[in-house]
């Protein structure tokens, strides 16, 4: 039980995970101990360089994110995967004690199917295999199976499902990267990758938002941290002039600082914190990718690490803030939208629009240039919000986990609606989960004999 609850203390923290991930590859390519220490260390490091700029950005953005509904007067439900996946936790014992196991065992699943399948993405992102797990326990346990049964099919399930997400969105991951050496590892895929192709359909990719030329007053925006920090900026200036003072100090947390320096430093505090992401990610990247190598070429031949959603923001940063934006517009049209269809009004998600919905602007501009961008982080946004409203109203405010009283909170997390929907019927949910992985596997199959076709 020790070494289980072990394991899963290192699957839950990304810098301990990929750290070890770096150590086997460098091990398994026989490097000498100095090379092993370094690259392990470095691949740490990065991580918790990485984690810490999300910290700060987090904490810069949440006076934003407490003020904007009392702003605005808008009453609703927050969006949070992570807090429904608590309250599964704390309402069914048996997922408690089930999750943890389907986790551990389902990450082991995701390493035989990459290795004896064509789909060789590893799955790499600690809190959202969490949430999965969690997930995942849950339709099964409402499907009506016993521990017993949760588990076994649980972990299957859960492997699959770390396996086929990456799969899904790799085809557009490497006309951003221009490569196969990084997958994405994330529960939106389902939102971000269809959005992308949305965006496809108006857009123009010969018209790339990175190449975008401006007038030489407004080249510094070419600068990626000054970029952000105008933006936000704005952002911030114009929400605490509409507050005031006294909502800025009360439910921003300003307290007795002059509410406009208190705005300026927090839109400032937004900007360091990407920019601490970035050289994060930079510097994990440089020793993961190499050492991912060891892995892919004795263990699990031709492994693709499937890496959090801060991985990709390097290769596209105009198209990030572009997404960004544009995200936050879908999801105040679907606040609407949704208020109108279901009567239920989920609350815009700051954070989602910054971290996915810029993962819908990169995509989208890989796939349909600078318009295809803006339409794609539009769209995500509006599928996000709607869908949160679509699956609230389905399972009447998640009511199930809270004595039948509505929980106040919904799903932000693509995937995971859509594998509740799915999995409202269990063998239906999984007989969909198997076909979806064969399509993935003959698609994959035909990409690698293309590669070899052309080498």
């Amino acid at each position: 039980m020790q070494a289980l609850e072990f394991l899963l203390s290192v699957v839950q923290t990304p810098a301990l995970i990929l750290g070890l991930v770096a150590l086997i590859g460098l091990v398994v390519q026989r490097k000498n101990g100095s090379q092993v220490f370094a690259g392990t260390i470095k691949t740490a490091l990065g991580m918790l360089i990485l984690s810490g700029g999300v910290g700060v950005l987090i904490t810069a953005i949440l006076p934003f994110v407490f003020m904007f509904p009392v702003v605005f007067n808008l009453e609703g439900f927050a969006t949070g995967s992570e807090l429904i996946s608590g309250a599964m936790l704390d309402a069914v014992p048996v997922i408690a004690s089930s999750s943890s196991i389907i986790m551990a065992i389902g990450f082991l699943v995701n390493i035989v199917l990459a290795r004896f399948t064509p789909l060789k993405y590893i799955f790499l992102t600690g809190h959202m295999m969490w949430i999965s797990s969690v997930l995942v326990a849950y339709v099964l346990y409402a499907a009506g199976m016993d521990s017993t049964m949760i588990i076994i099919f649980g972990a299957i399930i859960q492997g699959a499902l770390l396996t086929v997400l990456p799969a899904i969105s790799q085809p557009v991951m490497r006309k951003i990267t221009g490569s196969n050496d990084i997958a994405l590892a994330h529960l939106t895929t389902l939102g971000t990758v269809p959005s992308a192709y949305i965006g496809k359909l108006v857009g123009n990719p010969a018209k790339n938002a990175e190449d975008m030329k401006l007038p030489k007053g407004l080249a510094f925006f070419k600068d990626t941290a000054v970029a952000i920090s105008v933006v936000m900026l704005l952002f911030y200036i114009i929400l605490v002039l509409i507050a005031g003072p006294e909502t800025v100090s009360e439910v921003g947390g300003a307290g007795d600082q002059n509410f406009i320096l208190f705005g300026i430093l927090q839109g400032l505090g937004f900007a360091a914190g990407v920019m601490i992401l970035l050289q994060g990610v930079r510097m994990f990247l440089g020793e993961i990718v190499p050492a991912f190598k060891g892995i892919s070429d004795k263990l699990v031949p031709n492994a693709v690490p499937a890496l959090d959603v801060p991985a990709i923001f390097p290769y596209a940063p105009n198209s990030l803030m572009i997404g960004f934006i544009t995200s936050v517009v879908g999801m105040l049209v679907a606040m609407l939208a949704s208020a109108a269809a279901f009567g239920t009004v989920p609350l815009v998600s700051i954070i989602g629009a910054f971290f996915t919905g810029g993962v819908a602007g990169i995509m989208g501009n890989a796939l349909g240039g600078r318009r295809g961008a803006v339409v794609a982080g539009f769209s995500y946004g509006f599928i996000l919000i709607f869908l949160s409203g679509f699956t609230y109203n389905l399972f009447n405010g998640f009511g199930a986990l809270n004595n039948g009283v509505p929980l106040g909170v919904g799903h932000d997390c693509v995937d995971a609606m859509v594998t509740m929907v799915a999995f409202q019927n269990a063998w239906v949910g999984i007989g969909i989960l198997a076909v979806v992985f064969v399509g993935l596997s003959v698609l994959e199959r035909r990409y690698q004999k293309r590669v070899k076709e052309t080498a």
